[in-house]
């Protein structure tokens, strides 16, 4: 009689050990190539220490506001129609490594 092998997962033997094969992966989106991507990067913030983010929905008004330490903000306005996916994660490896998902914020129609 042959010897079955078990099919069940196997914990790493250490606390915090890394999996070789992560078995959460991030979702599939349908975007644009990267090259066709557009980008915009506000260099006048750079090296500004953020105090807090504030995400404001209200009506046909979304905006982002970055406050900084020094009372300078970056808001970010939104048009209507919308969803934002918040998201924070670690690239520090120079991949992305979730460390929190919140759930999705729907723009609101009056």
């Amino acid at each position: 009689m042959a010897k079955k092998d078990s099919k069940r997962s196997v914990r790493p033997a250490q606390p915090g050990a890394v999996d070789s094969h992560p078995t959460k992966t991030r979702k599939a989106r349908k975007t644009l190539p990267y090259h066709l991507r557009r980008f915009h990067r506000f260099e006048e913030v750079r090296g500004k220490t953020i105090d807090f983010v504030e995400f404001f929905t209200s009506g046909d008004f979304h905006c982002v506001d970055v406050r900084f330490q020094d009372k300078t903000s970056l808001t970010l306005e939104i048009q209507p129609t919308f969803v934002v996916e918040p998201e924070h994660s670690d690239w520090k490896t120079g991949n992305w490594r979730p460390i929190k998902s919140w759930p999705l914020i729907h723009s609101h129609r009056l």
